[in-house]
């Protein structure tokens, strides 16, 4: 298979924005220097107050659009359909490209007629904290894999860790298959196993890398697991749980943090693994607290609106 992808067919990239800060000009600038040049970058931004738009302007292909629907679902749908490629790559706001040839590697997979969706491997900075960092590398492995439905086969979504931050969709499949809008989290991996049970291949691209820091708190730990909980409970199948980590992250990554004299990290850990667990004993019991108390503690469900920073820390 040819490491150039389709020559054939045209990619969008679509970007969803919210204060994307100054650094986000860094993103643009990798890929306005990839080796395969995309069709056009889209910018879905959600009612940015700071210069993302002035940023965007400055780059001939990326056009801004402004979309009312929240972050997740909502907005992935509508920026699909904003886009004009036959392939759409998503990218978070603060993954950058590791070398020019991450386009390449990520849409490659799809000479494949039967590939309808292909993500890329994350890893954390140098200088970022090695806790985040060896969860990326819990998540993405080294080798390329393929996932096809095999007869017999379970398709549990602790497979296809298909992230949105750093993944590709062939747009007609998704026509057939859009992203479910009354998740409140997980619908990226929701969508990737829909597409393997459907007869579709959902490949993984290691090569396509990025560079993502992952801002890790016990808050935003605490409302991931709250959200995955839920949506676990009311949304929940064969697939299993939604949740991203393996029942043995917190040892290896214990371990991990032992082996490489980081040991200050080893407390939060501890509470990080505490509050996770408690947050999703009550995510999944959460009808049965009264509007005003679950309105407090999960706004982002009675609202139906995510917080980007989760996420972030999804991926």
């Amino acid at each position: 298979m040819s490491q150039m992808g389709d020559a054939g067919l045209s990619t969008s990239i679509v970007i969803p924005t919210f204060n994307a800060g100054r650094a986000f000009g860094t993103v643009l600038h990798r890929i306005m220097g990839q080796g395969r040049a995309p069709l056009e970058i889209v910018c879905a931004d959600r009612g940015s107050t700071d210069g993302t738009r002035h940023i965007v302007t400055q780059f001939p292909l990326a056009r801004f659009v402004e979309i009312a629907e929240p972050a997740g679902a909502p907005g992935w749908n509508r920026a699909m359909e904003e886009a004009r490629g036959d392939l759409v790559v998503f990218l978070a706001q603060d993954a950058i490209p590791a070398n020019g040839d991450w386009l390449s590697h990520l849409t490659a997979p799809f000479e494949d007629p039967s590939v309808g969706g292909v993500y890329g491997r994350q890893q954390a900075p140098l200088e970022s904290d090695p806790l985040a960092a060896f969860r990326l590398g819990q998540r993405f492995c080294g080798g390329p894999h393929w996932r096809r439905n095999r007869v017999g086969d379970q398709v549990r979504h602790k497979s296809l860790p298909f992230f949105i931050d750093n993944a590709a969709v062939r747009r007609s499949v998704w026509r057939g298959i859009r992203f479910n809008e009354h998740l409140p989290i997980g619908a990226d991996r929701v969508w990737a196993r829909q597409l393997v049970l459907a007869s579709c291949t959902v490949a993984y691209s290691p090569d396509a890398l990025v560079i993502k820091e992952v801002h890790a708190s016990l808050k935003s730990a605490y409302r991931l697991a709250v959200l995955t909980g839920y949506t676990d409970a009311h949304f929940g199948d064969e697939g299993g749980t939604l949740w991203p980590d393996s029942k043995q992250f917190v040892k290896r990554a214990a371990w991990y943090l032992l082996k490489g004299l980081a040991w200050g990290r080893i407390p939060y850990l501890a509470i990080e693994g505490v509050v996770q667990r408690y947050g999703y004993k009550l995510g999944t019991r959460l009808d049965r607290l009264g509007p005003t108390l679950r309105e407090r503690i999960a706004p982002d469900i009675v609202s139906e609106r995510r917080d980007p920073a989760l996420d972030d820390l999804a991926a």
